[in-house]
């Protein structure tokens, strides 16, 4: 019986900077900002937003030291939804790399300069048409998993079907979207400094065939 062979192509980074101002007083300004890098003609992704932004103080607009944690749930507005469009038939791997603490300057160390982050991630492959929908029906990971595995397409139970068609001449492999849900917990905060607080996410995105 011959064996299929596995291969993992990696494609994009998708880089999201993460910032948060705090006050001495009432008030706390956060904001994610991300950007996108996308190495193969055979995926994309499209963000939802223009310029989407994970912001917390949008979800709570008063936030001080020695207050209860912010959370932006996958239902929430404040939620930044991602198009992927890739192959058919083919599995995604989105793998995270998240810190658990925004700190103070991107530098800060002690607890005084450091806020707990946890991010949250959720997906839908039901050829959903709107983000709404894609909601809906998305799979959500708790708090705190950076890794999921999970076909472009949902397959239909039974049988799996034949592998994807080898690309060759002028085949063009037909295509799928399917969403990804970025979002997360802010907090519990503490007696921290006041100042701006710093983080990285990374996100690498690979397709694999079992061809």
């Amino acid at each position: 019986m011959a064996i299929g062979r596995i291969y993992r192509r990696k494609f994009g980074v998708l880089i999201i900077a993460l910032g948060g101002l705090f006050s001495s007083g009432m008030g706390y300004a956060q904001r994610i900002n991300f950007s996108t890098w996308t190495g193969s003609d055979d995926i994309t992704i499209t963000p939802v937003m223009a310029s989407p932004t994970l912001n917390f103080n949008q979800k709570q607009s008063n936030i001080s030291a020695n207050s209860p944690a912010v959370t932006i749930n996958l239902s929430d507005m404040q939620t930044v939804a991602y198009r992927i469009e890739a192959p058919e038939g083919f599995d995604l791997t989105v793998e995270v790399d998240a810190p658990t603490f925004l700190s103070l300057g991107g530098t800060g160390t002690d607890p005084a300069t450091q806020i707990p982050f946890r991010v949250g991630i959720a997906y839908s492959n039901l050829l959903a048409g709107d983000e709404m929908t894609a909601k809906a029906g998305a799979v959500q990971l708790p708090l705190g998993f950076y890794n999921v595995t999970f076909p472009v397409n949902r397959r239909m139970a039974g049988t799996p079907g034949p592998p994807p068609t080898p690309i060759s001449g002028d085949y063009v492999r037909p295509k799928a979207t399917a969403w990804f849900f970025i979002h997360g917990e802010l907090g519990p905060i503490g007696p921290v400094n006041a100042g701006q607080y710093l983080g990285d996410i990374t996100i690498n995105v690979y397709f694999t065939s079992n061809e």
